[in-house]
């Protein structure tokens, strides 16, 4: 059900990634992964970081080879580093959210860990726009498997039809397209989608509401 055309269609439910979507985490994220792979003697560079950018963090390891075996204390690095950084809101979330809070059911889906993602939520005062929050913490397989969303689709108990997923990563349009649901794609720092992709659209934040024709 993944249609970019999404006009005169009933949507029950709205479901949003976090980081690069509602949080303008970009720089904070990639200088987090500057110091994580020092630690392994790995420098980086954006342009190589943009170009496989993928919410699965595992795929950014293996981009810039990091063995296998440093896998999980990479990850501890970064979540230690991470909750140290306060990255805000992109501009018009806020007003974007509380919009669309008035006629549709929001949830959150992030590969983003429980600890930092709540931390986030809270300090950014958006938690309580969300009725469901699946985390990476939650899930078996990350994104772009659909396990996030058919766990949101089963918790919020509505079609997939009547569900978009917006976010601002590839792997997130084929997420949501192997989830069944629609996808609107946001424009983005981490500029990992085209914005000439039949598929979807690419707008900005504060478009959506008349995108979906609220």
């Amino acid at each position: 059900m993944i249609d970019s055309n999404l006009g005169a269609k009933k949507f029950g439910a709205l479901l949003f990634d976090l980081d690069g979507t509602l949080l303008d985490s970009f720089s904070t994220h990639y200088a987090v992964y500057e110091i994580v792979f020092a630690r392994f003697g790995i420098s980086i560079n954006k342009e190589k970081f943009l170009n496989t950018y993928s919410p699965d963090w595992y795929q950014t390891y293996a981009a810039f080879g990091l063995p296998k075996k440093d896998w999980e204390s990479a990850n501890n690095y970064w979540i230690e580093e991470a909750e140290k950084r306060t990255p805000p809101l992109l501009p018009c979330v806020m007003d974007t959210l509380i919009k669309l809070n008035k006629s549709y059911t929001l949830g959150l889906v992030t590969s983003g860990s429980k600890s930092r993602v709540f931390k986030d939520l809270k300090r950014t005062g958006i938690e309580h726009f969300f009725k469901i929050i699946i985390t990476g913490d939650d899930i078996q397989k990350p994104k772009p498997a659909p396990e996030s969303i058919t766990s949101a689709l089963s918790s919020l108990g509505v079609p997939a039809r009547e569900v978009v997923y917006i976010g601002d990563a590839q792997a997130d349009y084929e997420m949501a397209r192997a989830g069944g649901v629609h996808f609107i794609g946001v424009e983005s720092s981490f500029a990992s989608l085209s914005s000439n992709d039949p598929g979807y659209s690419v707008v900005s934040i504060v478009d959506i509401p008349e995108l979906l024709e609220y």
